[in-house]
């Protein structure tokens, strides 16, 4: 096996998904799971592979795990979202995409996506989707404006406690804000029920350094690592290991035999919620889905 940069091995697995070749991608994702057993990118990657090639209950499966860690996963939610649609589980359908839709409201694709599903659902398409909390929440802290985010994100939990992804997004916002006290209570109490959540984790690192806390740090560092191997290699802030040279992390490139590829492959990350298999439907994955 040649050696190759994990994230230039990403790339070529997406380029084997846009040609079709998608058992293929799946076998390479499968491979680096092997060597990194809970690198998210991997996930995202071989969650897509399933999707395309309508392995719904495979799909749902891989995506479910990335929400484990990072519940406000873009592409983790449009596909949940096309899942349940094919189960004919419109509400929860819905409600993945309305996620996707806060998280890029400027999307329309997903305006659109999230306009049909309302019309099979009610009976008839709003003419345009109403901007939320949630979707300004995302705005709000994007653009910086952490303390108007805090506001409309505290007034959607108060109505539903259960909305990790915005749990998540206000410890960001805290931290973001210098509110460190309030960000180190919100992601202790995520990572009691889901110790792997990406932010919690870069959060706390970030923070309890030289505090009574600092013993945790390894162990926070540590869960991130695994996420991402390239954090490993961040001497500053573990948000900032997208800087770090994609050579920096290397991996043995499968060498693909289509004849050698056995069934049965089972992902290695904590066990998510069950998802029933679905029968898939002859219509073909949108188009705006393959690019999220």
């Amino acid at each position: 096996m040649s050696k190759v940069a994990l994230r230039v091995y990403n790339r070529d697995i997406e380029a084997l998904m846009d040609q079709g070749h998608l058992d293929e991608a799946i076998a390479h994702c499968q491979h680096v799971l092997k060597t990194y057993p809970k690198y998210l990118e991997s996930y995202r990657l071989l969650g897509k592979a399933y999707l395309e090639a309508r392995r719904f209950a495979d799909a749902a499966d891989i995506f479910q795990r990335v929400l484990l860690a990072v519940p406000d996963d873009f592409v983790s939610h449009l596909g949940m979202s096309i899942v349940y649609d094919e189960q004919k589980d419109l509400d929860k359908a819905v409600w993945h995409m309305e996620r996707a839709y806060e998280i890029s409201p400027s999307n329309t694709g997903v305006q659109n996506e999230l306009r049909r599903l309302y019309g099979r659902r009610d009976g008839l398409e709003p003419p345009k989707i109403r901007l939320t909390r949630g979707a300004l929440a995302q705005m709000y802290t994007k653009g910086g404006q952490y303390q108007q985010a805090i506001v409309e994100i505290k007034s959607v939990l108060a109505e539903d406690p259960t909305r990790n992804d915005l749990k998540i997004l206000l410890a960001r916002a805290y931290f973001r804000a210098g509110m460190k006290v309030e960000a180190t209570e919100i992601c202790t109490e995520l990572l009691r029920q889901y110790p792997y959540n990406l932010d919690a984790n870069r959060i706390l690192v970030d923070i309890l350094p030289g505090t009574s806390l600092a013993g945790s740090v390894d162990q926070y560092k540590k869960r991130v690592q695994a996420l991402d191997p390239y954090a490993a290699l961040v001497t500053g802030s573990l948000f900032e290991a997208e800087q770090v040279p994609d050579a920096a992390v290397a991996v043995d490139r499968l060498d693909y035999d289509a004849a050698s590829q056995q069934p049965g492959w089972q992902a290695p990350a904590a066990p998510a919620p069950a998802v029933p298999e679905v029968h898939p439907s002859t219509e073909n994955l949108p188009d705006w889905m393959k690019q999220a």
